[in-house]
Formats: structure tokens, C-alpha cells, sequence
């Protein structure tokens, strides 16, 4: 059966139509199993690959968990105030504010959030999830006792993150003010799961859950280095919306706005580049079996981070060797090797922890780029009409 579980859960990724997802369907799903994995590839995007590739017993109580910080986000991103979005999230956290283990049956309905706010299919995806976290809650209400406080611990953390970035965006006129505040926010928002991720593998192989600090530290720079992608690619959208992660594109006028997104992109990629160097010690003191789809799941997150950052260096200017280049057919092999050898993941990761230092190399020998265009200057245009509305 758990070979047949897995089957399902990789078809279900392989063959979601993430530009277009099947809404209807997805709300006619009655069965909460069925749901949860059908509507994980369109909430989580890629991180959905790498909990499907973990066994059953891993695979649910970490699917669930994404889908209800995903609901999470959906609280934070979609009303319109500072308060009302500090509200739903508090209502939401308050959902597992009462005694779950052995006690509850189900839990409060989920925050309402009126349909006409989304924005494109992928709100409407999220709209539809929040809806139905019944569904959830049952595979969550399920779980044995000790992952489902695990979970609960994770959700009452990225609450309080997210009201804290709540509270300060709106107290600086929707800005971040400080690299010490971006990486308090992407520990938040990322590191917590991170950290979630592997108090779990360690509950899964008979070790007590709790980490001590130089692991969670090592969880916040990797949960950091993937966050920043979330914030590099998004910074024209985020833009448009109000929402400035540094505080120097803020400042920029319209006519300095395009240089201003490529310097903050480069910016980030440094910073991102510079943390990539937890992957390895971070991943390193993953438990696990002599067979572990854990080591093929953990470095899967790591070859999607790198790859994204390739794929900005290579917007900046900065292209990587053939050699060091993350492909689809490269990591499927990489994969698979940290999947059947303890040895073998070593070695990947030796080898990806040089990648991340010779793309430092490379962008730090690279000129200064600007990232020129017709979408961009819209983009520019378009923000300073935000700011003056």
C-alpha cells in the first residue's frame, strides 16, 4: 500500500496544471485524503514534489502542515488593513489554542475571507483551501499525538511571525527597515518550517523533537536562503502592491525604480549565496536510515533554491559553467543517489556547498546589471501610481 500511496502522490504532482488549476474538481473532493493531495501541488508548487517523495507516515502530518501554513499566508496576504490581516491570523492561530491530542473532535471554522479579493487563479486556489480546512483537520485530528504538537507548534510560531511582520510593515508604511528585520521575517516565515521539517524526521526515527541552538540557527539561514527567492522574484508584484522588503526600493522614484529592483535583486543574491553554505551542515545532521527518501526530499529543497539563483545570476548577467548548472535530469540523479547511499549524499552535498561559493565568485567578479524592459518601467510606473493613491 505505501508503494501505491507514493505512486499516487508523484502522479498527482507530475500531471498538476499549476497555470490553470482544476478548482471545481478540487472542491467536489469529499474524500480529506484526496483532497490533501490534490491540492497540495497548487498550494505548494514545487516544495509539494519533495513532501510526496517521503514515506506515508513522514508524507502526511508534513503535508498537512504546509497546507495550513499556506492557509496562514492566505491570511496575511489577501485582506486589505494591517488589523484585518492581524486578525485573521490570530483567529486562525486560535483554532489550536484548545487541548487537540486525544480530546478534539474538530476544530473552529477557519477565518472567512471574501471571495472578490483574489486576485488570479492561484488566490482562488487559496481561497478554496482556507474554505476547506475541514478537510485538513481531519487528517491533522488523525495524526498519532506526538506530530500533531509538533504541528501545532509550527502554526502557533508562524502566527506570531507573521503578526509581528504585520504589525511592523504597517507601523513603517509597508516596509522592512533593517537586514536585521528581512531576517527576522524570512525566519518566520520559512525557517520555522524548516525547522518544523526536521523536528519531524527526528520524531520519525525515535529522537526527542526539540533541536538546541545552533541547530535552529543552522534551520533559520536555510529557511532564509529559500525565502529570499520568494522575495526576489516577487519584487515587481510586491511593488505594485505596497510592500517594499528593502527599504531602498521604497526610496527610489519612478525613473530609478528598474535599476533599483535589479541592484536589490543582486543584493539578495549575495546575501542568499553567502547563507547556501548551511545546506550542507544543515542537511548533514538530518537522522536517517540507510535508505532515506528524507536525504532525497531535503536535497531536493536545496537543488530548487540553487537553481532559482542560477536562474537570477543569469538575469543579472552572471552565468554558471555547464558543469555546476541545476538541471531537472541532474538533480533526478542526484536524488536518487542520497536516496540509497549514506556516502553518496555526502558527496552531493560537499559538491553543491562549492557551488554556492564559486557563484559567489562569479557574481562578485560580475559587473553591475540593471534589468531593462518595457515590464519593468510598467512596473515602475505602476508603483508609483500605488504610492500616490
Amino acid at each position: 500500500m505505501g508503494v501505491i500511496h507514493l505512486a499516487r502522490r508523484l502522479w498527482e504532482n507530475l500531471h498538476a496544471d499549476r497555470r490553470r488549476p482544476p478548482h471545481a474538481r478540487l472542491a467536489a473532493l469529499d474524500d480529506p485524503e484526496r483532497f490533501v493531495w490534490a491540492i497540495l501541488p497548487h498550494a505548494a508548487r514545487s516544495f509539494s514534489f519533495c513532501i510526496a517523495l517521503l514515506p506515508r507516515h513522514t508524507a502526511r502530518p508534513l503535508a498537512v502542515a504546509y497546507l495550513y501554513c499556506r492557509m496562514l499566508d492566505t491570511c496575511e496576504d489577501l485582506p486589505t488593513s494591517g488589523e484585518e490581516k492581524a486578525a485573521k491570523l490570530a483567529a486562525f492561530r486560535a483554532r489550536f489554542d484548545v487541548p487537540i491530542a486525544g480530546v478534539a473532535k474538530s476544530l473552529a471554522a477557519p477565518p472567512a475571507i471574501d471571495p472578490g479579493r483574489a486576485r488570479d487563479d492561484a488566490d482562488r486556489t487559496y481561497l478554496l483551501l482556507l474554505a476547506q480546512a475541514p478537510r485538513v483537520d481531519h487528517l491533522f485530528l488523525a495524526l498519532p499525538a506526538a506530530q500533531q504538537a509538533v504541528i501545532v507548534r509550527l502554526v502557533r510560531r508562524m502566527a506570531d511571525g507573521m503578526i509581528w511582520a504585520v504589525r511592523t510593515f504597517a507601523a513603517q508604511g509597508g516596509a522592512l527597515a533593517s537586514d536585521e528585520q528581512l531576517t527576522k521575517y524570512c525566519f518566520g516565515v520559512l525557517g520555522n518550517p524548516i525547522l518544523f521539517a526536521d523536528e519531524m524526521q527526528r520524531l520519525a526515527c525515535g529522537l526527542e523533537p526539540e533541536v538546541d541552538g545552533a541547530r535552529r540557527e543552522l534551520a533559520g539561514k536555510v529557511g532564509e536562503a529559500i525565502q529570499l527567492a520568494n522575495v526576489a522574484r516577487d519584487l515587481e508584484k510586491d511593488c505594485v502592491a505596497g510592500v517594499f522588503y528593502l527599504p531602498e526600493i521604497k526610496r527610489a522614484g519612478a525613473a530609478e525604480l528598474p535599476a533599483a529592483i535589479a541592484a536589490a535583486r543582486r543584493k539578495l543574491l549575495v546575501r542568499a549565496l553567502e547563507l547556501g553554505r548551511a545546506f550542507r551542515p544543515f542537511l548533514a545532521g538530518i537522522p536517517s536510515p540507510r535508505i532515506s527518501f528524507a536525504r532525497g526530499a531535503a536535497l531536493l529543497m536545496e537543488l530548487f533554491t540553487l537553481a532559482f539563483w542560477q536562474g537570477t545570476a543569469q538575469r543579472l548577467g552572471i552565468d554558471s559553467p555547464r558543469r555546476d548548472r541545476i538541471t531537472p535530469a541532474r538533480s533526478a540523479r542526484l536524488v536518487v543517489r542520497a536516496v540509497f547511499s549514506r556516502r553518496g549524499f555526502t558527496d552531493v552535498l560537499v559538491r553543491l556547498d562549492r557551488v554556492f561559493v564559486e557563484e559567489a565568485e562569479r557574481l562578485a567578479r560580475g559587473s553591475a546589471a540593471t534589468l531593462p524592459g518595457t515590464s519593468s518601467s510598467l512596473d515602475a510606473r505602476r508603483c508609483q501610481t500605488n504610492r500616490a493613491g
